[in-house]
């Protein structure tokens, strides 16, 4: 029941009605409920036990400390310093103002405590830089230009950076700066000192134009800002002579150069000539070549002398005025010399200093300086010379051109030298007759009568190969002795040498004097000869028998020493009364003091020069043996023997030769094994 309050009188509620068991059931309701929530409540509390219990310590420090740490990809729960994590892969987010968020995996072990360090990177920076007195400055960080003052760089990242501001006329400032990123932006403000000086100039009189370094700055008087450095300073006024300084300018130390009198300007010439280049003196002195701009003292006589080899001097006398300026032209006459040219051929063709003048034997008009003629003619070597007429002096010229082939043989050299040290002369040899007449006493079958030409210049070695020289080439050689006397010494010939040891040899010196090797080799063996080649060799046996034994004059001699027997007291090493204790056959009553072989040049050399043609030992030359059936009427060029044979000729006498035969140089030898008595010499073509 319910009291109205406007009545205060009590209402009467009807009471609800409730069916009979409802209060049972919904008790029933609220404790099944009620026992839910508990066994939730139960499982809860289990789920976090175990996590308490089975979670691992994460510790995660951050550089700057304080960062805003953000894990996704599993249960993690923070406790004060750490955060209790199942073990597994997470997200990792670290963000703090003024720094990159850095976003990364995060993998927790099974360790208990486990501890994970991270540092953000800065955001760039900002830098406004700014210059003063001047604005417009350029701006240049690290090396690259980034602009003009005032200026905002943006995006620089967290360090130090190296600035340099600079502009014209101010010096440049360089300066280190320590950017701090954040996105903060820092400020430079850069003063900039002038890169000049303050120079004073000042001038008697005063209205002269000031010239640094060739530009116009003013006139005096004037304070110029004038760039540090050394400057050449010009003052120049009209009538006065300019005058002229190098100072040395320091940025900020004034210069006083107040002080400056003006001199009167000399007189000045402009000098020109036809042709130019002609020497000038003016009174006697040297002042240069035309065209040239002379200074004249005023007021005074200036003799004026013009000069060029090949024209007449020129003479001039001027009186000017102080200021005066002229020009004067002047035109230079020929000063002719006849020079006679005379050339066989005749038709050649002259030249002089490279232009054509006509065919020679002419008489040319030249100027009296020095002249380059050149005489051609196709076919033949072109000659020239440098000719300086002289006046009233007669000069010619007379030549003979030569052919190609006369101007190469002219220029070859007339001795040379091997590497070795031995000397080779050069021989033109030419025609004569090898061989002796059937009536000569000690003649022998192969020395038949024939004609030979020789057309090949080639050059032979003086003396014969000595032991030195071949142990150059093999060290072990031996040549022997002789019963008690010595084969081996070192000036002595070699010897114990076959033909094939004496052809390596010449091929070994070709090598080391950068020749064509003459004598072909297959397997460490001679299997023929390149007549073509420039490099060593035996002489052929023409050529040894033409150096041997035709005089300059043309005669041909019998033997070495003449045309008769016995020999002259020592003409040579030969088989004399020293050797009787070694040999059979000596020529009695001569003695050369040599029982076995003499020291290389021992005696007197031949007519060409050549030592040992005859005596001391035989040697061994190029060409097979064979002997000549028939020569009648036939004359050989340039023969080098067969192309083949068993064996080798030797030719000469040696220290063994006794008899008339042997001594004789129509004697012809032969062989294939080494001796006692034989050695070799060595020959060479000229290249071509």
């Amino acid at each position: 029941m319910q009291q109205d309050p406007d009545t205060s009188r009590r209402v009467i509620e009807p009471a609800q009605f409730q069916p009979p068991g409802e209060g049972r059931r919904r008790a029933s309701r609220k404790l099944r409920l009620g026992a839910i929530l508990t066994g939730l409540a139960l499982f809860c509390s289990a789920g976090i036990a175990w996590f308490l219990l089975t979670g691992k310590a994460v510790y995660i420090q951050t550089q700057p400390a304080g960062a805003r740490v953000e894990i996704s990809g599993g249960l993690n729960l923070r406790l004060a310093d750490r955060i209790l994590m199942r073990p597994g892969q997470y997200r990792l987010q670290i963000s703090a103002p003024g720094y990159r968020t850095l976003t990364q995996n995060l993998d927790v072990g099974d360790g208990q405590n486990q501890h994970f360090s991270y540092a953000l990177k800065r955001l760039p920076g900002h830098l406004i830089v700014t210059s003063s007195p001047v604005s417009g400055a350029s701006v240049i960080i690290d090396g690259t230009a980034r602009g003009s003052t005032p200026l905002t760089v943006d995006g620089l990242e967290h360090g130090t950076h190296q600035v340099r501001v600079q502009a014209d006329r101010y010096l440049p400032r360089e300066k280190d700066v320590d950017i701090e990123g954040l996105d903060h932006t820092q400020k430079l403000a850069v003063h900039l000192d002038p890169a000049w000086a303050n120079v004073q100039l000042q001038s008697t009189p005063a209205g002269a134009t000031v010239y640094v370094d060739d530009k116009q700055v003013g006139t005096t008087p004037l304070i110029a800002e004038i760039l540090q450095g050394e400057r050449h300073l010009r003052v120049k006024l009209p009538a006065y002579k300019a005058w002229q300084k190098t100072i040395k300018v320091q940025a900020g130390e004034h210069i006083d150069l107040s002080g400056i009198r003006l001199q009167p300007a000399d007189a000045v010439v402009h000098l020109v000539t036809d042709p130019a280049d002609a020497g000038v003196t003016v009174n006697e002195k040297y002042q240069g070549h035309t065209p040239l701009e002379a200074a004249l003292e005023p007021g005074h006589e200036a003799v004026i002398r013009l000069y060029k080899p090949g024209y007449k001097q020129a003479l001039r006398k001027l009186t000017p005025a102080a200021g005066d300026e002229r020009t004067l032209h002047v035109a230079l006459k020929p000063e002719l010399t006849a020079i006679r040219v005379q050339a066989v051929p005749a038709d050649a063709d002259v030249y002089v200093d490279g232009k054509a003048r006509g065919k020679a034997d002419q008489t040319l008009q030249l100027t009296t300086r020095p002249h380059h003629i050149e005489i051609r003619k196709d076919g033949y070597v072109s000659y020239s010379t440098t000719l300086t007429p002289r006046p009233g002096m007669a000069q010619q010229i007379r030549v003979a051109l030569q052919t190609e082939r006369q101007a190469r043989l002219a220029a070859i050299k007339p001795q040379i030298t091997t590497a070795a040290g031995q000397t080779l002369k050069l021989f033109h040899p030419g025609k004569f007759t090898m061989g002796a007449s059937r009536r000569e006493p000690g003649r022998r079958a192969n020395e038949i009568l024939h004609t030979v030409k020789l057309t090949r210049p080639f050059y032979l070695s003086l003396h014969e190969v000595s032991n030195d020289e071949y142990r150059r080439f093999d060290p072990q050689h031996s040549s022997g002795r002789i019963k008690q006397h010595s084969l081996d010494g070192g000036r002595q010939p070699v010897v114990n040498v076959t033909w094939e040891q004496a052809a390596q040899y010449c091929n070994w010196l070709s090598g080391k004097d950068s020749l064509q090797p003459f004598y072909r080799v297959k397997d460490g063996k001679i299997t023929g000869i390149n007549p073509a080649a420039d490099g060593y060799r035996l002489p052929t046996e023409a050529e040894w028998a033409w150096a041997a034994r035709v005089q300059p004059d043309g005669t041909e001699l019998k033997f070495p020493w003449g045309q008769s027997m016995p020999p002259a007291p020592k003409s040579g090493n030969y088989a004399d009364d020293s050797a009787s204790n070694i040999l059979g056959r000596i020529l009695h009553g001569y003695n050369d003091g040599y029982a076995a072989s003499a020291p290389t040049g021992s005696f007197p050399p031949n007519a060409r020069g050549l030592y040992d043609m005859g005596g001391n030992v035989a040697e061994w030359v190029n060409d097979y043996y064979d002997i000549m059936i028939s020569a009648a009427d036939r004359v050989e060029t340039d023969p080098m023997g067969p192309k083949t044979g068993e064996h080798h000729v030797i030719r000469g006498s040696s220290w063994t030769s006794g008899s008339i035969t042997e001594l004789r140089f129509s004697f012809r030898d032969y062989g294939s094994k080494a001796r006692d008595d034989v050695g070799f010499r060595i020959a060479r073509f000229v290249a071509d």
